[in-house]
Parts: C-alpha cells; structure tokens; sequence
C-alpha cells in the first residue's frame, strides 16, 4: 500500500577488500538486487538512499560518515558471496557504530544459506532478509513505521531470546513484470562500473549497467548454490519488458553496454530471439555481453544475438573431461562445448570459457584433457578458478555429512584444497596457471585475436579506442 513514510532506509553495498583467483567482477555492474529494493521502496513512499562502497571506493571511515551523515532508521547491507561476507560483517559495524539506534538488517545470496548463523553470532544484525528481498523489505519497514508485528513478515530470520527464529519463506515472485526497473537514479555520480578482470587482463568499459531477465537456474551443478536458492526453478521476465528496460536505458541514461547478469540467458532460445527481434524493431543500438549454457546452442539463436548487438558470451565449460562434468552433474558434454564455442564465433560473438580445477575426482590426466581441449576450441579469452565450495551448493552438503566442513565453518570461504586431502593447494595454483599461460602465450595468439578485432569486431574499434581516454 503505498504511503509517504516518516522512516529513512540506507542500502549498502559493503567496500570489498577480497580478491577472487580467476574473472573478479569487482565493479561491473550496479547492485541490482539493492536498486530493485529500492524502487520497491521508493514506489512506496519511503525515502531511500543507496550506497555502493565498491563502485564509489570508499574507505572505511568515508562509509561511517556517509551513513552517520544521512541518519537512517533502518540500514540493509548486501551479503552477495561467501568470499565477501567478512566485508558484509564489517560494513554492519561501521554502521552500528555510525546509527546505534539503527535497525540493521543484511541479505542477499550468501546470507540466506547462513542466516540462522548471523544471527546466533553477529549481534548488531537485528534481521536477516531470506531469499528474495523487495517485498520482504518493504514488509519489515511497513512494520517498523507503524508499529506492527515483524514475526508476521515472511522470509526474516530475527532474533527472540538470544535465538535465531525464521518467521518462514516467502513465495518467489512469480510474475517479474511487475517490479519497478532497477532504482539506478540513487546511484552517487561519483560510482564507476564496466571494471572487472579477466586472468591477467583489466577490461574497462563506460557507461555499462546491468540488467536481468531471468531469475533462477533449473540446472543443479554441485559447485552452485543457484539451485537452492531459486527452488530449482527459473522465472523470465516477458521480450517487451527486457526491452522497454534496455530503451530506457540507452536513451535516459546513454548506456552503451549493457551486460545479461542472468545466471543462464540462454535458456529458453525462443525467449532470446524474441529479445533480440524487439531490440533491432526499436533500433536500440547498444553492445552487450550474458553468459549461457553450452546446450542451448545454436546458429539460430547466436546469429541473432550478434545482429541486435551482442558481442560476447560466457560460456560455462568447466572441464575437458566427461568424468569430471558429470561429477558436477552439468548434464552435457565436452563436444557441446566445443560446438557452442565454434557456433558463437561463427555468428560473430566472441567466447570466454570459464573452467573450474580440482574436482575430487580429477585426474592429472583428466586436467591435461582440460588444458587440450582449451587449445583446441580456441576460444577468445578464459576464466580459470578453483572449485569453490559455497553455502546451499551440494557439494558443501557432502562435505558437512562427512564432516569435513565444521559447523564454525559456516562463515569461511572454502576451497576444494581446504576440504579435501586429494589436492594441495600448490597443485591446483600450478594447474590454474599452467592452463592460463598454456591458452594465452600459444604460438599466434595475439595475432589471431588482433585479426579478429578487425574482422567480426570491427564494430568495437570504436568503443576500445574511446575506453582508452
């Protein structure tokens, strides 16, 4: 119900200190998940202002008086990855500090999976947002404002007695079209995107922002916790949306690339081309970039793709070894890969492959099978990080039952070689970068590359040129 509200609400996104091995998306787009908050906030009367610590490189101490400065009665903060959470735990004592009447609330992906924990053992969080966060939120303030009761708002844990208590989950939202466009207005001038890194490579971009389309993945890879997250379901966003979102976008914000954060974009090829159809009917003329399963290939669906604009996918390769895929139960096979790769060069999209080492069960063997198959489907540039384990991901289940993740774990970023004796952590570092000099300092492959910035990417000389100033 909308309404003007008395109460301030500050979203934050935390400053992050943590480096990932592998891509970094450390600025490359905004917080959607917070922006979409706070249009749903804004939308009902409430007065909101967002802070992305990252994108405007805050210190510590520049955070504390900012918050101090705007004095909310309720702080959010963003706990996204199991890598940042400790940034997360900072940012809410920072905000403690600055607002101590303040309530704080966090949320986000990795705090879902992890929130009974903050609670029992973060004491200056007062709810933890479960799942999903516009309608919850705007609940909890709805409830803070006039005085209501905050156990009957779905989807929080809160703290009774000393006890963590979830009040119980709230139904995702089914119909996306509904929500307001992400709150980008909020965003502080000073806030820079397009910035993220790719092995030994810094890529820049301006005026880039994100969007998604899709919520939820109905795949159940064991090293994700997208799975359990979503339900194992996935919800679209209709063409006309995506598309009135990107317009608005290109024209109000002159946005000229726009980067697919959707965890599969290409999961309902249809969908994609009916995207794609909409964005050259309306002549929106921008370059964008998603990433994409390798089984939804095809020349249809890439073609288009590169004729309304798009210049790069993401490819979710993960192994030259069929063994090693079907531990990770991606339910596809390394010959898909490597045709997905040659079908989106062919349409003129150019290909990151991403890849993860140190499987259980990978070989030494089945790790050269990797570093070949790199080689031998030539893909523009790769992603190579070790397996991670996460909260909510079934790997990190199979790892509690056999006790070789701790219940104090519970907020330690894990990889493979911490869990598992098989691997040292020596060995996987040697197998990262062996696989990255063995692609990037082939015989002929900057010539290659260069000839293909002037083949399929001439359109991009441009916007390279442009970036470098």
């Amino acid at each position: 119900m909308n309404g003007v509200f008395n109460l301030r609400v500050l979203l934050i996104n935390p400053p992050i200190k943590t480096q990932m091995a592998g891509i970094i998306f450390t600025n490359m787009c905004e917080p959607l998940g917070l922006l979409y908050i706070a249009a749903v906030l804004e939308k009902n009367g409430v007065k909101v202002k967002v802070i992305d610590g990252i994108a405007e490189r805050l210190s510590h101490e520049d955070l504390e008086g900012k918050i101090a400065g705007f004095k909310p009665d309720v702080v959010g903060v963003a706990s996204m990855m199991a890598e940042t959470y400790r940034d997360a735990a900072e940012t809410v004592k920072i905000a403690r500090r600055a607002v101590p009447e303040a309530k704080i609330v966090i949320g986000g992906h990795n705090a879902s999976f992890v929130a009974g924990k903050i609670i029992e053992n973060l004491p200056d969080v007062d709810y933890v947002v479960v799942g999903e966060g516009e309608y919850t939120f705007l609940e909890l303030a709805q409830a803070l404002e006039n005085g209501g009761d905050v156990s009957r708002v779905k989807g929080l844990m809160l703290r009774e007695n000393g006890r963590a208590v979830f009040t119980g989950p709230r139904e995702p939202i089914q119909n996306l079209d509904e929500l307001p466009f992400p709150a980008k207005h909020l965003l502080s001038p000073n806030a820079s995107y397009g910035r993220f890194q790719v092995a030994m490579f810094n890529v820049a971009f301006k005026n880039m922002s994100g969007v998604i389309t899709t919520r939820g993945c109905p795949f159940g890879c064991t090293f994700c916790s997208c799975t359990a997250f979503s339900g194992r379901k996935i919800r679209a966003r209709s063409p006309e949306n995506v598309v009135a979102e990107m317009e608005y976008l290109v024209e109000k914000r002159g946005v000229e690339h726009i980067f697919v954060v959707d965890d599969n974009f290409t999961c309902f090829p249809k969908r994609v081309m009916e995207i794609c159809k909409l964005m050259k009917e309306r002549d929106i003329d921008v370059n964008w970039f998603c990433e994409g399963r390798v089984d939804t290939a095809s020349w249809e669906m890439y073609k288009a793709m590169s004729d309304a604009g798009c210049w790069l996918i993401f490819l979710g390769l993960e192994s030259g070894s069929q063994r090693v895929l079907d531990y990770y139960e991606k339910k596809t096979t390394v010959e898909k890969g490597q045709r997905a790769v040659a079908l989106a060069q062919k349409a003129g999209i150019d290909v990151v492959g991403s890849f993860i080492v140190g499987a259980p069960n990978e070989t030494e063997e089945e790790y050269l099978k990797t570093l070949e198959f790199i080689k031998r489907a030539d893909m523009d540039a790769i992603s190579i990080s070790s397996l991670k384990v996460l909260p909510g991901a079934e790997l990190w289940r199979r790892f509690e039952e056999s006790g070789a993740i701790k219940p104090e774990d519970w907020n330690n970023y894990l990889e493979i070689f911490d869990v598992y004796g098989g691997h040292s952590k020596e060995k996987i570092r040697r197998w990262m970068k062996e696989i990255e000099n063995g692609f990037y300092f082939r015989p002929g492959y900057l010539v290659k590359e260069l000839w293909r910035m002037f083949g399929r990417r001439r359109h991009m000389i441009p916007h390279v040129v442009r970036n470098l100033f």
